[in-house]
C-alpha cells in the first residue's frame, strides 16, 4: 500500500472533553501538561486529517527506556476522539498480560467507568460476530443522521500481536469494509520494533538473487493486512529502540516517514544519569568475573557482590518507611543468565541471605556476628549517605532493619512451573525479583532501585541492550538508592549505548514533527562494545561499520572525470591559498630528499571540514563514456562520516586546531602511482621511512609519521595515476589523521 496523507498539518483541537478528563486525572504539574499537550497534537497533527476520505501512513513516536511512552499514547487516542477519530486499535505486546495492562491502564487513565463509559468502547481481541456487532455499533452512530440522538462513541480495540488474534480482528474488519469507508482509525503499537517486523528480510535477498518470490513473516503480514484493510488510517509506532524501524528498507509499509522526539519529563534518569560523571562510580558497580555464577563456573555460596546489592536494596526499603514515601513500592531484580536452573540457585541465595540477616540482627546487640552484619550495613549506609546527606541518622535504618528485611517479597519471576505469573503490587510494597521475566517489554518493574545482572551481554546487539535497563526511569527523587550491578563487558556495552542513544536523537532531532523523515541517512555511532545496531533477519541490506581514531583514513579512489578532478584541483587550490595560512617547510633531518620535505601549517579545524564537504569524492558518476566504468560511494561515505566526526569534535573543542601538510609541493613533481578499477593498486599510497641513520633517527621516519599524533591532521597528496590504457593524468588523494581521543565508530546502511 501506498503512503497517502495530507501535505500540511491540520488544527488540531487541543482542549476536547476527553483531553481535559486526561488532565485532571494525570495530575501532572502545568509545565508537565503543556509538554504533554503540545507533543501530543504534533503527533496527531501529522497523523490522517479527520476530513479526508482516505488516508494510509505510518509515523515514528520515539521515547527512553522507561520514560512514560504509555502516558503520550493514552494522550493521543484521548485527543484523536476529541478530534473525530472513531476507531483506535492498540497492539499491545505479545502476552496476555500486557493486553490485560493496556486495557485497565487506559479504562482508568480515560476514566471509562461512569458517565465517561458512553463516549467510549473498549474491547480485547475482538473476533466473530460478537467483535463484528461490538464494532459495527460503533460505526453506525457516526453514519447516523445529525438529528439522531445516538451517542457517537470511540471504540478501542486492543489486541495482541500474534498472528491470530490480528486474524479475527482483521476478518471483522474486512466483513465491515463498507462501514469503514473514510472512517479515521488510530493504530497504536506499543513497542513497535516488537514482534511485527518482517523475520525474512534478509532471507528475502537470496531469494531474489535465485529468482523467487519474496516472503513475509507471520504476524508482519497479518499488519500489513489490517493497514489495507483500513481505508483511512494511521498507524503510530511507539518505541525507545528504533534501531529496526529506521533501517529497514524505506519502501516498506513499516518505514516510517514521520516522526515525533518524545521529551522525558522532569525527574527522569535515563542513559545520561547512570553512566556519565558525577554519579557513574557511585551508581554502577563491576561485578567480578569470579562472582558470576554460570555453568562452567559453580559457586557455592551468595557472592558479596549480590549481598552488597541486597544492603542497599534493603536500606532504600527502610528509607522508604522512615521518610513515608509516596512511592507505593520499592523493588530489586536479579536478572542471571538465560538458563532458569541458574536462575533457581540465585532465588535460593535470596531467600537464605535475606532469613539468615533477620536472624542475625534479633540478636543481641554485643553478639560479633550481629556486630559484623551492622558494620557492613553501615559502610554501605555511608555510600548511600555520601550522595544525599539527608538522609536520616544510621540509627534510625539499623531500627527499621528487621521490618524492612521481613516484609520484602522474594518472587521468583521466570515463567517456568512454580514461579509467580505476576507480580502483586497492590497487597505487598517490597520485592526482589528473580528470573528474566521482569524484562519483557512493556513490563514496568514498580519502583526499582537496585539492579543485579550477573550475566554477559550476549550478541551485544544495541536494541536489545536498550530493553535490559529496566533500571532507568523516573528516580531522581531516590537516586541515591539506586545501584546497577554488572559484569565488565555489560558496563562497556552500556557507556557504548549511551553515545549510540544519544546521537541518534541528534541526528533524528532535524526531522522532528515532520514529514521528512524519508530524508533521514540511515547512519549512527555505534561503539565495537556493541556489535550489532538490530537483529540482521529484519534488514534487506548489511550494516557497514567504520572506525576512525588512532589511524589514517584515506580516499582510496583516483579515476574520475576530468570535471571530478578539475574541481578538486580548484578546491585544494582555494584550501591553500588561504591568507590566515602560513605555511612553512616541516621539521626534520637536514639530509632528507626535496620530495621529503613537506609545506605544513597549523589552521582551523572548521577549514579542515570545509574542504572535506567540497571535495568531490571520486568514483560516484558514470565515467564509461571515458572508457571505464568505475562507480563506488565508498570514499563519499567515509569522509562524509569523518566530516560529522570532526564537526562533533569542532562543537563540543570551540576554536580547535589541526595541523596540514602539502605533501611533496611544487615545484616537486607528483607523485607517481597506479590504479586498477579506479583505486590505488595494491601497494602504498605512504612513502616508507628512509632507512639511513643521523644521529640514530631515520632520515625520514616515512608519510605516516607526518602528523601530530594528539590533533587532526590533514595531508594533501598530489599524484600522477598510470591507469592500463588510460592516459597519465593528475589526480589526488586527502589523508587525515583522527586523534585517539576523537575516536569514533559508526554504522551506516550499505548501498546507500
Amino acid at each position: 500500500m501506498n503512503t497517502i496523507y495530507t501535505s500540511a498539518k491540520w488544527p488540531v483541537k487541543t482542549s476536547g472533553k476527553q483531553i481535559e478528563r486526561l488532565k485532571a486525572q494525570l495530575g501532572l504539574p502545568s509545565p508537565a501538561t503543556n509538554l504533554l499537550i503540545e507533543e501530543t497534537a504534533d503527533i496527531l497533527s501529522l497523523c490522517g486529517s479527520p476530513n479526508v476520505s482516505v488516508n494510509s501512513e505510518t509515523g515514528l513516536a520515539l521515547g527512553y527506556v522507561q520514560s512514560g511512552k504509555t502516558m503520550s499514547f493514552t494522550s493521543l487516542i484521548a485527543m484523536a476522539r476529541d478530534n473525530g477519530y472513531q476507531v483506535i486499535i492498540v497492539l499491545a505486546g505479545t502476552q496476555r498480560a500486557l493486553i490485560r495492562q493496556s486495557v485497565e491502564r487506559l479504562t482508568k487513565d480515560l476514566q471509562i467507568v461512569g458517565a465517561n463509559s458512553l463516549d467510549w468502547r473498549i474491547m480485547s481481541d475482538p473476533k466473530g460476530s460478537h467483535g463484528e456487532e461490538l464494532i459495527k455499533a460503533t460505526l453506525n452512530e457516526y453514519k447516523s443522521s445529525s438529528k439522531s440522538k445516538l451517542r457517537k462513541r470511540t471504540a478501542i480495540v486492543a489486541v495482541m500481536k500474534n498472528k491470530t488474534r490480528l486474524g479475527n480482528l482483521i476478518e471483522v474488519i474486512e466483513k465491515l469494509s463498507e462501514e469503514f469507508k473514510g472512517v479515521p482509525t488510530l493504530i497504536v503499537d506499543d513497542e513497535a520494533d516488537q514482534a511485527g517486523m518482517n523475520t525474512e528480510a534478509k532471507a528475502n535477498r537470496k531469494r531474489l538473487a535465485a529468482g523467487l518470490p519474496e516472503k513475509l513473516s507471520p504476524v508482519y503480514a497479518q499488519l500489513l493486512r489490517l493497514k489495507s484493510a483500513l481505508p483511512h488510517h494511521t498507524y503510530v509506532q511507539y518505541t525507545a529502540t528504533p534501531q529496526a524501524l529506521l533501517f529497514i528498507r524505506r519502501k516498506d509499509d513499516m518505514s516510517p516517514n514521520f516522526i515525533k522526539l518524545l521529551t522525558p519529563g522532569a525527574g527522569y534518569t535515563g542513559g545520561q544519569a547512570f553512566f556519565s560523571k558525577p554519579l557513574f562510580k557511585k551508581l554502577v558497580k563491576e561485578i567480578p568475573d569470579i562472582e558470576i555464577h554460570s555453568p562452567n563456573h559453580h559457586l557455592v555460596t551468595a557472592p558479596n557482590s549480590l549481598q552488597e546489592a541486597m544492603r542497599v536494596f534493603f536500606l532504600g526499603v527502610t528509607e522508604h518507611l522512615i521518610t513515608d514515601s509516596a512511592e507505593r513500592n520499592r523493588s530489586m531484580m536479579v536478572h542471571p543468565s538465560q538458563y532458569q536452573d541458574i536462575h533457581g540457585q540465585y532465588f535460593k541465595w535470596v531467600t537464605t541471605v535475606k532469613g539468615r540477616w533477620v536472624r542475625i540482627l534479633k540478636k543481641d546487640e554485643d553478639e560479633p556476628e550481629r556486630q559484623e552484619l551492622v558494620g557492613q550495613f553501615k559502610a554501605t549506609y555511608n555510600e548511600l549517605f555520601s550522595i544525599n546527606s539527608d538522609m536520616a541518622p544510621f540509627e534510625e535504618h539499623l531500627d527499621t532493619l528487621v521490618d524492612a528485611i521481613s516484609a520484602t517479597q522474594v518472587n521468583e519471576f521466570n515463567g517456568k512451573p512454580g514461579s509467580v505469573s505476576q507480580i502483586d503490587w497492590a497487597n505487598h510494597e517490597f520485592f526482589i525479583l528473580v528470573g528474566g521475566q521482569a524484562m519483557s517489554r512493556g513490563f514496568t518493574v514498580e519502583g526499582l532501585t537496585v539492579t543485579y545482572m550477573p550475566r554477559g551481554i550476549g550478541v551485544g546487539t544495541a536494541d536489545t541492550m536498550q530493553q535490559w535497563a529496566r533500571f532507568f526511569g523516573y528516580k531522581k527523587k531516590y537516586i541515591h538508592l539506586c545501584r546497577i550491578y554488572l559484569a565488565k563487558d555489560a558496563i562497556k556495552a552500556f557507556q557504548g549505548y549511551v553515545k549510540h542513544e544519544s546521537d541518534l536523537h541528534a541526528r533524528l532531532k532535524a526531522f522532528d514533527a515532520d514529514h521528512t523523515l524519508n530524508a533521514f541517512q540511515r547512519r549512527v555511532k555505534l561503539p565495537s562494545s556493541l556489535k550489532h545496531l538490530t537483529r540482521n533477519s529484519v534488514l534487506s541490506e548489511d550494516v557497514e561499520r567504520y572506525s576512525f581514531g588512532g589511524a589514517w583514513i584515506t580516499t582510496e579512489t583516483v579515476q574520475g572525470s576530468p570535471a571530478e578532478i578539475d574541481a578538486n584541483r580548484a578546491a585544494i587550490d582555494s584550501f591553500i591559498s588561504n591568507p590566515s595560512f602560513s605555511w612553512q617547510p616541516d621539521r626534520g633531518s637536514s639530509e632528507r630528499t626535496p620530495a621529503q620535505i613537506h609545506l605544513t601549517s597549523e589552521v582551523m579545524l572548521t577549514d579542515i571540514i570545509k574542504l572535506l564537504r567540497s571535495y568531490t569524492y571520486l568514483g560516484t558518476q558514470d565515467t564509461s563514456s571515458l572508457g571505464y566504468v568505475y562507480l563506488s560511494t565508498d570514499d563519499a561515505d567515509a569522509f562524509d562520516m569523518l566530516a560529522d566526526n570532526l564537526e562533533a569534535y569542532s562543537k563540543a573543542h570551540p576554536g580547535a586546531t589541526g595541523v596540514v601538510y602539502q605533501m611533496s609541493p611544487p615545484p616537486q613533481k607528483p607523485r607517481l602511482r597506479t590504479a586498477s578499477n579506479g583505486k590505488l593498486k595494491q601497494g602504498p599510497l605512504f612513502q616508507g621511512r628512509n632507512p639511513s641513520k643521523e644521529e640514530g633517527k631515520a632520515i625520514y621516519p616515512g608519510d605516516t609519521e607526518i602528523k601530530d599524533k594528539g590533533r587532526f591532521s590533514l595531508q594533501i597528496h598530489r599524484l600522477e595515476i598510470k591507469a592500463g590504457k588510460v592516459p597519465g593524468y593528475e589526480s589526488f588523494v586527502l589523508a587525515v589523521w583522527v586523534p585517539s581521543d576523537a575516536a569514533d565508530e559508526m554504522v551506516k546502511l550499505a548501498n546507500e
